[in-house]
């Protein structure tokens, strides 16, 4: 779950930075163009969420069916999951920071990304401890990270439920994907 999560941040982060790219020195087209792909970051980064639910579910499903394993490089583990959390718990202040100085609801859910990393490395470190010491209760780490996939399976379904039904944007449309249409959900229709 802990690689995983680490593939899915680095792919909302990836939106985040298309979001935001600029080749030129920003005018106000330009700032209107950047303005535009917000709410398509978004929603992308929306179903990046809930992708990232569904596979952390699924792999914690798995290991809490596999029962207690063997622990192997115990050292490893814990001083990787400790890393981890700083450097994921970090990045979610600096994302939820600028997310909101920058009013951009894309690079807020892209901290959320970031934060379950960070909760998600901070289960496997404690887990790891206690493992060291009381093999018994292996279970703690997929327990968190199960509770951790339906957050996050929650906040993207929710979100792009919201976008789809409530704000009317034609997210099943493909030309509302592109740049030359549908850029302000208007004049598309929804498939």
């Amino acid at each position: 779950v802990y690689a995983l999560e680490n593939c899915v941040d680095f792919l909302s982060s990836a939106v985040v930075l298309w979001r935001f790219f600029a080749l030129s020195k920003l005018d106000d087209v330009l700032e209107e163009k950047l303005q535009r792909r917000e709410k398509r970051a978004s929603i992308a980064i929306s179903f990046i969420l809930a992708l990232l639910g569904l596979s952390i579910i699924g792999t914690a499903i798995d290991d809490l069916s596999r029962g207690q394993e063997v622990p192997d490089q115990l050292i490893g583990v814990v001083m990787v999951a400790f890393v981890s959390i700083f450097i994921f718990g970090i990045l979610s202040i600096f994302k939820f920071h600028y997310g909101t100085v920058l009013e951009s609801p894309s690079l807020y859910k892209d901290g959320i990304c970031s934060l379950i990393g960070a909760v998600l490395a901070g289960a496997l470190f404690i887990n790891t401890l206690i493992i060291d010491e009381s093999p018994g209760v292996w279970w703690i780490d997929p327990l968190v990270s199960f509770g951790a996939g339906i957050a996050a399976i929650g906040m993207g379904v929710r979100a792009v439920w919201t976008a789809r039904s409530e704000a009317h944007l034609p997210i099943l449309n493909f030309s509302w994907w592109m740049l030359s249409q549908g850029e302000d959900g208007k004049g598309s229709s929804c498939l």
